[in-house]
């Protein structure tokens, strides 16, 4: 479970009173409930603290889209909640202690190996004179004394060695537990929209670099508030889940598949021109149209799932965001072309 990130700040009366106007009249405007989530979503966003978090909610306006509590809440999970620094900072400061434990059982062992030499030269100096059995017997016991010490120290090291290996591997697993799930979406297991854009910046570099194709899709469920309006948010997280699983199961391991935001959501296909992309998503949007849905409770089927979508692909210059605009001017002529079908980014140029 993710720990609550502190984000919120204390105001000054005047300025906490208009932010407060706002955001009532900003939920009123949306048909939306001002519960605790939507009530801080719509406070920040009138306060601006949160450029990401504006903009966010800005372009999903632009784009024609309606707002309601369901969308706030997934905005809220993005902005406002995650893993905080202090959890990465736990996991350096466990790996300094682990660094610091193999230096100290190397540096006891390096002492006692460089005391046993003394020992070892000293008692090699004795023997050159003369000695009576009594001394033999004095070096005899100096050496046992001070091999036992070294075996000791020797045993100690590699316990301690030992233990910081264990130390080590479960401090790999935790980071990569961390790792993952700040790349992943909650609801769907999808990269979320911060690991996408790592992932397609990487690609889009070395697609430049490497003169290779790469193309991306915009997919968007049609048609998806009803599902939320007429059967409840649960189905609607149910359609988002078949969705992306379609998704991920349509495509090859090295490409991308991620949850944009909302009921959005984008495929990166790496080493992929524009006309096989187009083939893909034509597999991906009949395997999305033979999805059915039936509501358990009362075995009751669900009308059928279409989507709409966008290709583009990786021209000279291309940047991430020019990349995906193109793709998601493609998938408004789509919603525009009366949605349930895919237009490339060549066919918007058309028009």
């Amino acid at each position: 479970m993710s720990e609550f990130m502190p984000c919120f700040h204390i105001d000054l009366p005047d300025k906490a009173q208009q932010h407060h106007a706002a955001a009532l009249d900003f939920l009123e405007r949306h048909g939306i409930s001002p519960n605790p989530i939507c009530y801080a979503i719509a406070y920040e966003y009138d306060a601006g603290r949160k450029p990401e978090l504006n903009l966010e909610i800005e372009s999903h306006l632009d784009r024609g889209r309606e707002l309601d509590a369901h969308y706030l809440r997934e905005f809220f999970d993005t902005h406002f909640m995650g893993q905080s620094d202090e959890k990465v900072g736990e996991h350096i400061a466990d790996l300094h202690n682990l660094l610091y434990k193999v230096l100290e059982g190397v540096s006891g062992a390096c002492s006692g190996a460089a005391d046993f030499g003394k020992v070892l030269e000293a008692q090699t100096e004795e023997l050159k004179g003369d000695v009576d059995m009594a001394g033999l017997k004095e070096i005899a016991g100096n050496l046992l004394t001070a091999t036992n010490k070294a075996m000791t120290s020797n045993q100690a090291m590699r316990d301690q060695l030992e233990s910081v290996e264990k130390d080590a591997s479960e401090l790999k697993s935790q980071v990569k537990q961390l790792q993952d799930q700040a790349s992943r979406d909650s609801l769907t297991g999808l990269y979320n929209r911060n690991a996408l854009s790592q992932q397609l910046d990487s690609m889009i570099e070395r697609g430049a670099s490497e003169d290779a194709p790469l193309s991306l899709l915009m997919v968007d469920i049609d048609h998806f508030k009803r599902f939320n309006d007429n059967f409840g948010h649960l189905i609607g997280d149910e359609v988002i889940r078949r969705v992306s699983m379609a998704l991920q199961q349509g495509v090859r391991d090295m490409d991308v598949a991620a949850r944009f935001g909302g009921e959005e959501f984008t495929v990166v296909l790496p080493g992929t021109d524009l006309d096989k992309a187009m083939e893909v998503a034509q597999k991906l949007h009949e395997a999305i149209s033979k999805l059915v849905l039936v509501r358990r409770s009362t075995k009751e089927k669900l009308p059928g799932i279409t989507v709409s979508m966008g290709a583009s692909c990786l021209h000279p210059g291309d940047s991430r965001e020019s990349l995906i605009e193109r793709s998601d001017q493609a998938l408004y002529h789509a919603k525009e072309s009366g949605r349930n079908c895919i237009v490339s980014e060549a066919e918007t140029l058309v028009h």
